[in-house]
């Protein structure tokens, strides 16, 4: 077996160029223009999310007494802001002391009419604090920090109890 280089040769006298079908040339240019032109990604309505914070809706010692609460305060909180625009999600930070809920608006502009119409309006006999979340704090980690000692006390005389 002997291995060579490969010779690229003109068969014939001429150069005969390849033919190229219009219709398949077309459809390239068309597909061309598609992928590089405007072509609709300026129609559709730039939408930019966006979470408000919901501040004193609740305290936290009346989550942990009724398990029925946070289901009850997610779902009025949802039908609240469903009225304003559409929301990806309610979240409950049941262990925050300023009893926060945070609502996910897929729209900035729905946001910031649930801010106008929910800062400042009472909520279970106490006035709800609304802004925006500016994303610096995880507010779902915040935790009492007197309840939080009290709980680390605990488990600790129950670990030296043994």
């Amino acid at each position: 077996m002997s291995v060579s280089p490969a010779k690229f040769e003109q068969k014939g006298e001429k150069f005969i160029a390849k033919q190229t079908d219009s219709k398949k040339k077309k459809k390239l240019k068309k597909v061309e223009d598609k992928m590089l032109g405007w072509g609709g990604r300026d129609d559709a309505k730039l939408s930019i999310p966006a979470t408000v914070i919901l501040r004193n809706m609740f305290f936290p010692a009346e989550i942990r007494a009724d398990e029925n609460l946070k289901p009850e305060l997610e779902a009025d909180v949802r039908e609240e802001c469903m009225k304003l625009g559409p929301i990806d999600s309610v979240k409950v930070c049941e262990n925050h002391p300023q009893g926060v809920v945070l609502v996910r608006f897929k729209d900035r502009k729905d946001a910031q009419k649930c801010i106008d119409m929910m800062h400042g309006r009472w909520f279970g006999g106490r006035q709800v604090h609304a802004s925006e979340d500016d994303g610096s704090v995880n507010h779902a980690q915040i935790r009492d920090i007197d309840a939080e000692v009290a709980r680390l006390e605990q488990f600790g005389a129950e670990l030296e109890a043994d």
